[in-house]
């Protein structure tokens, strides 16, 4: 089963508009789109809400009429063209309009006989500042927007398939670099026609000794507001430069990664499990051959770590399965610390008793932790 990746805006309600003589949509539709409504407000204003709904979203109106919205239009021209089962994944922007959008757009699938296999399959998810009011929160959502299809794909790329068709086109030369570099299919249709186009591979020259030379500042500088520029060599700074954005924040300058940055460290990282932890026990890992394993073949896998771990005592345990093989962690802004493993269950058991955590135990586990990185 493929996982589809499409973008959504508001076409859905152009289309409409341009059909319909409905004035009570119309003047709900224009508040949202002149006042600037942001998703987290959609809620507040309820009444506007249920006038665009209970204009739109009526059987009789999407049954099997692909020309509603470009992104049901490039849906069902997919669905045609590579003849998948789909999980479909709608994001949505920072915005009510498109916040609505997705929200019909999910209930509307069943309305269209290609998609009954796939209905019940369709996700929607917000992209925290991806807006065009201010360039500055647009970058912040472009990350996020990066940050969200690499938790999708979860490195199978395999089964990945952008579509561009709908949402912003200023994220389209972003979206086309990140399916450029993880050679993942990228499809676009222009909406007056039923022409499907699939963007071609390029070859791309990427400078990975860069970020082999400089992989630690780049995991950092993955974080926004978390290394301030005085912490950086200016051998990083100069020779990373396109790759970075500044932000000041309570007279700080903090660098972190651009959009670009993101996707390139992102695929850099992908051939990497990195984590952090106390050097000793980093230094105890090295000595556990089972351990080692289990984090290069298992445990670095988000969805697999995921699905083998338990709240045990307060503690995140990664359980093995049928052995005694453990793992302490927890996760903080994206970044992982291990502090404990195990290949004895009695030395398990009694630690799990006698250790309590807190968050002046992960404060101090954080402080204490160094960075490191095995290849997978």
């Amino acid at each position: 089963m493929k996982r589809l990746i499409t973008m959504v805006g508001t076409s859905i309600f152009e289309n409409y508009l341009k059909e319909h003589n409905d004035t009570n949509f119309k003047n709900a539709y224009n508040f949202f789109k002149v006042n600037r409504i942001k998703a987290e407000e959609l809620e507040k204003e309820r009444s506007r809400k249920n006038k665009i709904i209970e204009s739109i979203l009526r059987e009789d109106y999407f049954r099997n009429n692909i020309g509603v919205s470009a992104e049901i239009k490039s849906l069902v021209k997919l669905k045609e063209e590579l003849k998948e089962d789909f999980e479909i994944h709608l994001l949505y922007s920072d915005t009510a309009l498109s916040c609505l959008a997705a929200e019909i757009l999910q209930s509307a699938i069943e309305y269209y006989d290609k998609f009954q296999e796939d209905f019940g399959r369709v996700q929607i998810k917000k992209i925290e500042g991806l807006q065009i009011w201010s360039r500055e929160e647009f970058s912040k959502g472009m990350v996020n927007l990066i940050n969200t299809i690499y938790n999708i794909a979860q490195e199978y790329w395999d089964n990945i398939i952008i579509n561009i068709t709908g949402g912003y086109k200023a994220t389209i030369p972003y979206l086309a670099i990140l399916a450029q570099v993880n050679r993942c299919p990228i499809y676009y249709i222009f909406e007056d026609t039923d022409a499907l186009i699939k963007i071609p591979y390029i070859p791309i020259n990427i400078n990975w000794e860069l970020f082999e030379k400089y992989w630690q500042y780049f995991d950092k500088m993955a974080h926004p507001n978390f290394l301030s520029k005085t912490e950086l060599p200016h051998n990083v700074l100069n020779e990373c430069y396109d790759l970075l954005e500044e932000t000041k924040l309570n007279n700080i300058t903090y660098v972190s990664l651009n959009p670009i940055g993101q996707i390139l460290w992102k695929k850099y990282k992908s051939k990497f499990f990195i984590f952090y932890a106390p050097e000793e026990v980093y230094n105890e890992i090295q000595q556990q051959n089972n351990i080692k394993r289990i984090l290069t073949e298992k445990f670095w896998k988000k969805d697999v770590r995921q699905s083998k771990t338990e709240n045990k005592n307060g503690h995140y345990v990664y359980d093995d399965g049928n052995n005694p093989y453990r793992i302490f962690y927890f996760e903080e802004s994206e970044k992982i610390f291990i502090y404990k493993t195990f290949e004895s269950h009695e030395k398990y058991q009694k630690y799990l008793e006698n250790i309590k955590i807190n968050k002046k135990f992960k404060e101090e586990i954080i402080k204490n932790s160094k960075i490191y990185k095995e290849e997978v």
